[in-house]
């Protein structure tokens, strides 16, 4: 489940420095619900909101008509990164931010049981230590995040964010982060931070369990208790880490979203499904700076 809530919380672009696994098409399931909102000053919407998961198993089907309607009646789209994130822009980012020379090996960070859950996951992966010389913490998560979220079907080519782009031709393209700003949230956690990260992430690679499709499933059933509960557990329940992770960037992301709705835009936004649920997210908060938000069914 770590995988999917990193999908979560952020684009996880260390997706694009591994090449994707291909899986077939999951079974019928029933028609979705994915969470949209729709934003206005009590009148008509100026604009929405998708929570959305940025790596899905090939052939997930997630839009629904209001969806389809609100990107045709958007001006632009809004994402937590604007420009498409190519493998080697990827690769670039982690190379200028996840090296310190002389941090010792990985493993030698963790003690006693979330140690032997590292190397377990190494062993599970076909890595080791040497692999990851000098990299902080916070890029081996994400790096071993990334590859067994491929290895289970995962693929952010399927994710939300193309094939918004895809169904949105001609419409400008902002962000609200950049590949490097994202990265530098994990960068800037203390060491005790980003090894709880690592041993959470670690532990799930052992045992990954079902919590993967529980995830995608109160994705596509719209459930915002059921977001609500994963986007406060595990390492996002760690107050630390979902204070960096989750509630810092959606005050800042708040300033840019209320900004452009006050000069007028109509944007279709579109950040991981954890920014979008509970008392901390882009919703609640637009509605601190007097905003209407109303869940579209």
């Amino acid at each position: 489940m770590i995988m999917r809530r990193i999908t979560l919380a952020l684009a996880l672009l260390a997706l694009g420095l591994m090449t994707a696994g291909c899986q077939p098409a999951p079974p019928p399931a029933p028609a979705p619900q994915v969470a949209l909102w729709a934003v206005s000053d009590g009148h008509a919407p100026r604009g929405w909101i998708l929570g959305t998961i940025h790596s899905l198993p090939p052939g997930t089907q997630w839009r629904r008509a209001s969806i389809d309607a609100a990107m045709a009646a958007a001006d632009r789209l809004v994402m937590e990164i604007g420009d498409p994130v190519t493998p080697a822009a990827a690769g670039a980012a982690l190379a200028r931010l996840a090296v310190t020379p002389g941090l010792p090996a990985p493993a030698e960070r963790l003690d006693g049981q979330a140690k032997d859950a590292l190397l377990r996951a190494y062993q599970k992966l076909k890595l080791n230590d040497a692999q990851f010389k000098d990299q902080e913490s916070w890029a081996v998560a994400l790096q071993l995040s990334a590859l067994a979220s491929q290895r289970a079907g995962a693929n952010a080519a399927d994710g939300v964010e193309p094939e918004l782009r895809a169904r949105m031709p001609g419409k400008p393209v902002e962000g609200l982060e950049t590949i490097d700003s994202q990265f530098g949230v994990f960068d800037a956690l203390a060491p005790a931070a980003q090894n709880r990260l690592l041993a959470d992430v670690a532990r799930e690679v052992n045992d990954p369990r079902d919590g993967d499709a529980q995830m995608l499933n109160l994705w596509l059933k719209g459930d915002e208790l059921g977001l609500t509960h994963e986007a406060n557990s595990d390492f996002l329940g760690d107050p630390v880490l979902h204070e960096a992770l989750l509630a810092a960037r959606n005050r800042l992301w708040l300033r840019r979203v209320d900004a452009l709705l006050r000069q007028g835009a109509r944007p279709f936004i579109a950040v991981g499904a954890a920014h979008v649920v509970g008392g901390d997210g882009l919703p609640t908060l637009l509605r601190t700076r007097g905003w209407t938000v109303t869940r579209v069914y």
